[in-house]
């Protein structure tokens, strides 16, 4: 989506004498650092949600009235949550390599676009 909404942008630093591979860098970087931004948020958000899991159904069920895992029902006295680290690196690491892999694509694409046709879009 970066590189559609940025062609014009891309085209112009490739009239004024950017190459490819500085496009393609430029592209590389920012998107390692969404993903990166991105991966950290959610391992960050589900460590917290996976600590707090009983905290939070607690409050769901005082805040609604209603009841969740009733205890006669699954014979639990309160919803179990184990960290496994290993898991959690695992994850990261495939969002990683996904996010790596898609903007890898995006990067080469932005590095191959032609000035003319990039300014002749916009």
């Amino acid at each position: 989506m970066l590189v559609r909404t940025k062609t014009a942008d891309i085209a112009i630093l490739r009239t004024m004498g950017a190459s490819r591979g500085a496009i393609l860098r430029v592209f590389l970087l920012d998107g390692l650092a969404i993903g990166g931004v991105g991966t950290l948020l959610g391992v960050v958000l589900g460590l917290a949600f996976a600590r707090n899991i009983e905290a939070i159904r607690q409050w769901l069920q005082r805040t609604f009235d209603i009841v969740l895992f009733d205890e006669t029902l699954y014979l639990l006295a309160e919803l179990p949550s184990r960290i496994e680290w290993a898991e959690v690196a695992v994850i990261a690491g495939m969002a990683l390599v996904f996010a790596a892999a898609r903007l890898a694509l995006s990067a080469a694409r932005a590095a191959r676009l032609d000035p003319v046709e990039g300014l002749r879009r916009e």
